[in-house]
């Protein structure tokens, strides 16, 4: 995941207004983890740094991309020194990072709805550099926390119409705290800044090809990812994965079709 919101992105990569997201944290697998569970793997769900219940990084700090890659690394070593990775968007992107970084430590990798971001030209850097400054120092205005909105539940509710009603009002509750009398998400608003470093396929290709596990693609039929047909199939084949659509579900299958999402990364980690 890159810290904060993607930013779309439009001619020649010019940043737009981010759209509501939902919060990334280890309670969005509320839905699926006891369905894996119940399947006979044991389910460990983590909250990366600066999302959910772990700690922020401090002042003058940043969320790199890198550090999530080193988050695995110490779950990883912590639960014995290997393991199978699960992930759903951001978070696939970084399990995949990791198994390119340490693939004898990766014994299988399922990526849900998350193959990375589209690429951008490495003349958008000075333009994201830019807005990453300008997003820092809107948050350093900021009291320390990003209010959750009252409409909160509403928007996302209009952004990702594929998701229960009753998941999006869980997780937006669970996601929150009291701060002095207000509710605050829970995540550090730098993560609602632009990340500085653009995205490069190249680079990713490098990590893709160190993979040596077994990887599972699983997409939602009506997920609107935004990679063409060929840039999927680029970097399936790169992973050599296979690939899992479950129809009628959106960007988030491990809440809007939890089921068919269990049945099979389970029956894929059987193997």
């Amino acid at each position: 995941m890159a810290p904060g919101p993607a930013p779309r992105v439009g001619r020649r990569g010019a940043a737009r207004p981010p759209a509501p997201r939902l919060p990334r944290a280890r309670y969005a697998w509320e839905r699926a983890a006891p369905l894996l569970a119940a399947a006979g793997l044991h389910v460990f769900a983590l909250d990366f740094r600066g999302h959910g219940d772990s700690d922020w990084v401090g002042p003058g700090g940043y969320y790199h991309f890198a550090d999530y890659t080193a988050d695995l690394a110490g779950v990883v070593r912590a639960l014995g020194g290997r393991a199978a990775l699960v992930g759903h968007s951001m978070g696939a992107s970084a399990a995949l990072a990791y198994a390119g970084t340490e693939p004898e430590r990766v014994t299988a990798l399922v990526c849900v709805d998350g193959l990375g971001p589209p690429d951008m030209p490495a003349d958008l850097a000075p333009d994201r550099f830019q807005r990453w400054i300008a997003d820092l120092a809107r948050v350093a205005a900021r009291p320390g926390f990003a209010p959750v909105p009252s409409d909160a539940v509403a928007k996302l509710q209009l952004r990702f119409p594929h998701l229960p009603a009753d998941a999006v009002r869980a997780l937006v509750a669970r996601n929150a705290r009291d701060v002095d009398g207000r509710t605050a998400w829970k995540f550090d608003p730098l993560h609602q800044t632009t990340s500085p470093q653009p995205y490069s396929v190249r680079q990713a290709e490098v990590f893709w090809r160190r993979v040596g596990c077994p990887v599972l693609y699983v997409e939602g039929g009506a997920s609107g990812l935004r990679l063409d047909a060929d840039d999927v199939a680029h970097r399936l084949a790169t992973l050599r994965a296979e690939r899992v659509t479950i129809p009628g579900a959106g960007h988030h299958p491990h809440l809007e079709a939890p089921d068919a999402l269990a049945d099979a990364v389970a029956r894929f980690l059987r193997r």
